[in-house]
């Protein structure tokens, strides 16, 4: 059986095409981010393929619909790439002009209808406006291509110039062919004309999704390095913090394992990341076991009670001090905060550690209060010396509450760590010890002098 391939046939496999590439547009709108611009081009190729298909259905609906709405479908949708297309390259809207094209067009279908039924002018008038609309399309697509995607914009460009020269010449050669001209002419041209159409669409509209996709990949681009950048930076400030960390992701993996963490425990970072299992936990402790940093991702009670003065404050952990006998020479004290990391969607990605050695503060803290201790023993001793104090008027012997009788350098030795030095007063020497006192005279005048004035030729 002989098949024969006539003009409504491309008309509908236009269609076809075009409800598929709605589909597909749509499916990215709804599903992938688009950038300005893209819904607008949406919207296009489906009054694009709406138009179409009312221009198929000649016949079978009402002529003045198809010739009406069709023919107007196609020229707004033509609009909205030309809408679409300025503001995805971030231009100006033009809604006046926008609005203009299409309505001088839908006034041009009128006139070819209703007063002079001429299709062929009909068709050159949806052609001069489709024109109108695509030239500047493609003349912001060649003029503003960017650098570095220049061959996909240009060449989406050089499309829709040669898509506006073939409507152009079509609508031409159908004034040219007069009024008897059908729309559905089995001609060469005609299948010729539709041929390149089908594939002028299709380039075009899978132009567009590539630059969407394109500019998707390259915003992606940026934020991977710019991720990378702030990773990088983030591990060098991890690395820099004069208190040792480590970072564990939601297996308990060690993912980072900073400098001080590597001083403090004589572990290099090499040997510990990548490892779970509780790695981290065997420089700290000398055996697996959970720290703070793993009870941030499993709430662990029994191993909580473990740690003194444990606080929980919302997606922190926290405790002052506890004693860690494997690291030091002798163990240290230290403090420790573990909290929680999120994802963009809030999810738990791992969790951070941080200690702080605190030995010396603890060693501060044990010698005040020593010394509280050691001056509180003091006070009460010298509490005990309040009061009347019997003491012998001669010989200054006190007597203590059990009833005997003790030497005054004792007492105060006992009771308030005081020790005596003996000596002899001024008074004292002169009433007791005169034998061993001189006359300040005699002491101070030379030897000969006093022999010359105890001479007996020296008397009266």
């Amino acid at each position: 059986m002989e098949f024969t391939l006539d003009i409504r046939t491309f008309y509908a496999a236009l269609t076809v095409v075009l409800t598929c590439l709605a589909a597909a547009f749509s499916f990215v709108l709804f599903t992938q981010k688009t950038y300005p611009g893209f819904k607008e081009w949406t919207l296009a190729t489906v009054a694009t393929a709406l138009g179409f298909l009312l221009v198929v259905l000649r016949g079978p609906i009402p002529t003045v619909v198809s010739i009406m709405v069709g023919n107007t479908l196609l020229v707004v949708g033509t609009a909205m790439v030309f809408a679409g297309t300025r503001s995805f390259l971030g231009h100006k809207p033009c809604p006046k002009f926008q609005v203009a094209v299409p309505l001088a067009s839908l006034a041009g279908l009128a006139w070819f209808y209703w007063v002079d039924q001429f299709i062929g002018m009909r068709a050159l008038v949806v052609s001069l406006a489709v024109v109108i609309l695509l030239v500047p399309v493609a003349w912001m697509f060649i003029y503003h291509s960017p650098r570095g995607h220049r061959p996909l914009y240009l060449g989406t460009g050089i499309i829709f110039a040669l898509s506006s020269s073939a409507v152009l010449l079509r609508g031409l050669s159908m004034v040219a062919a007069g009024y008897n001209f059908p729309l559905f002419a089995n001609t060469p041209m005609q299948a010729f004309f539709y041929v390149f159409l089908i594939m002028f669409q299709v380039s075009w509209f899978i132009g567009l999704l590539l630059m969407n996709s394109q500019r998707m990949s390259d915003e992606l681009r940026l934020s991977s390095a710019e991720l990378a950048a702030t990773v990088d930076n983030m591990e060098r400030i991890l690395d820099f913090l004069p208190y040792p960390t480590w970072v564990v992701d939601s297996r308990g993996r060690i993912t980072h394992w900073n400098r001080a963490m590597e001083h403090l425990t004589g572990v290099p970072p090499a040997q510990v990341l990548g490892k779970g299992e509780y790695e981290h936990a065997l420089p700290l402790y000398g055996e697996r076991r959970p720290c703070l940093i793993d009870l941030m991702l499993k709430h662990d009670p029994e191993w909580e009670t473990r740690y003194q003065n444990l606080e929980r404050r919302g997606n922190t952990l926290a405790t002052s001090e506890f004693f860690m006998s494997e690291l030091g020479e002798s163990g240290l004290y230290v403090a420790a905060a573990a909290t929680c990391l999120l994802d963009d969607q809030g999810q738990v990605s791992g969790a951070i550690e941080t200690l702080r050695d605190v030995s010396e503060a603890k060693r501060d803290q044990m010698e005040r209060e020593k010394l509280i201790e050691e001056l509180t023993t003091a006070l009460a001793k010298v509490q005990t010396l309040k009061g009347l104090i019997p003491i012998c008027s001669h010989c200054k012997s006190i007597r203590r509450d059990e009833g005997y009788w003790q030497q005054l350098e004792i007492f105060f030795s006992d009771h308030a760590e005081v020790e005596f030095s003996h000596g002899i007063c001024p008074d004292c020497l002169e009433k007791y010890y005169q034998e061993f006192k001189n006359t300040p005279s005699e002491r101070d005048q030379p030897e000969g002098e006093l022999g010359k004035r105890d001479h007996p030729d020296d008397v009266g």
